[in-house]
């Protein structure tokens, strides 16, 4: 137990170091993206071969401060659009305006995935067929649990098959949710039953993106992997911002011999902090649902059973350089069915 709390103050102090230190050479760049006549907020803006990167604010600019000097590429990217490079040269004590204009990528083609190979590789590129679920069609679709988000993915379908306690089971190619396996950043968190009952305790508002591996080749995570992968790729803090939102629905409201119709609400939050220098940050986010049980019938049974789920998270990192990065993780889930 002791060792466990050395281990966390130590990361603590490497974390808030990396809030604190960073190298004066007064190399800046400052600069703007656009797609026609329309700034893009929250872009990501990293310079390749190092670890200094940020986003653009709501009005779709951008500055980076003290950089190393030499020369670089910058890159502009967001999901959804090409992502675009450029290559500059950083000087001490001189400041550089570079400007992006980016085009719609209306097929995904240049995504960037990492479940078909363990590699990050744009779409179009992986050996193996990736199928991508962003949080565009979660907002669209108005799904809360990733559950209700996986239909909109071509050879997936959730359905559910139990009257007694209601849960959700995933399906790929038409095989059962236990031959397929869920990932949580490319890690096998959740155990074969988590196809079945776990997709209703992941909160959308905590998803960045969700990769699909379909078929045989998604057995490079697993044996539990036959049908095809999941991986759920949670989202890292770009930003310091704050989220709150309540949301309710009801269910059985004007059909002929049912039940009491029954209510639904739920209530999410997310928060992020980062230092000025994009190396360490802090995200957290909390979910709650209340589903009261709905008897579409009157025979005093209810088709839908009664749920309360808390599900609670965090993540904290720093990055160390180019290809050192440490990660703590935490994650709470409770569920009353």
């Amino acid at each position: 137990m002791k060792l466990n709390y050395l281990i966390l103050l130590g990361f603590f102090g490497i974390t808030m170091a990396g809030f604190s230190q960073h190298k004066k050479t007064d190399a800046n760049i400052i600069g703007h993206v656009k797609c026609g006549d329309d700034h893009l907020p929250f872009v990501s803006i990293v310079l390749k071969g190092t670890s200094n990167g940020t986003t653009t604010d709501e009005t779709g600019h951008y500055q980076l401060v003290n950089l190393p000097e030499g020369k670089y590429i910058l890159r502009a990217q967001i999901i959804g659009y090409t992502p675009q490079e450029k290559e500059i040269e950083l000087k001490e004590n001189q400041s550089l305006e570079v400007n992006f204009s980016l085009k719609e990528d209306a097929l995904g083609l240049e995504e960037v995935v990492v479940t078909g190979d363990r590699y990050q590789r744009n779409r179009r590129e992986s050996v193996v067929p990736v199928h991508t679920i962003t949080p565009k069609i979660f907002s669209i679709s108005q799904a809360i649990t990733v559950s209700e988000g996986l239909n909109f993915c071509p050879g997936i379908r959730t359905e559910n098959d139990c009257q007694n306690c209601g849960f959700n089971q995933v399906r790929i190619n038409g095989m059962e949710g236990s031959y397929s396996q869920i990932l949580i950043d490319g890690r096998p968190v959740f155990s074969g039953l988590a196809s079945v009952y776990g997709l209703e305790l992941i909160p959308s508002n905590m998803i960045r993106q969700i990769e699909v591996v379909k078929g045989g080749a998604s057995v490079l995570y697993g044996s539990n992997a036959v049908a095809g992968t999941i991986n759920l790729i949670i989202d890292e803090p770009k930003k310091n911002s704050y989220e709150f939102g309540v949301s309710g629905g009801g269910m059985g409201i004007g059909i002929k011999d049912s039940g009491v119709p029954a209510s639904d609400y739920t209530v999410n939050m997310n928060g992020s902090i980062i230092s000025n220098d994009h190396q360490s940050g802090l995200s957290i986010f909390g979910f709650y649902r209340n589903r009261q049980p709905f008897d579409a019938n009157d025979d005093g049974f209810s088709e839908l059973p009664k749920i309360r789920n808390l599900t609670l998270g965090s993540r904290l990192y720093h990055r160390f350089g180019l290809r050192s990065k440490l990660t703590a993780d935490f994650f709470a889930i409770h569920e009353d069915r």
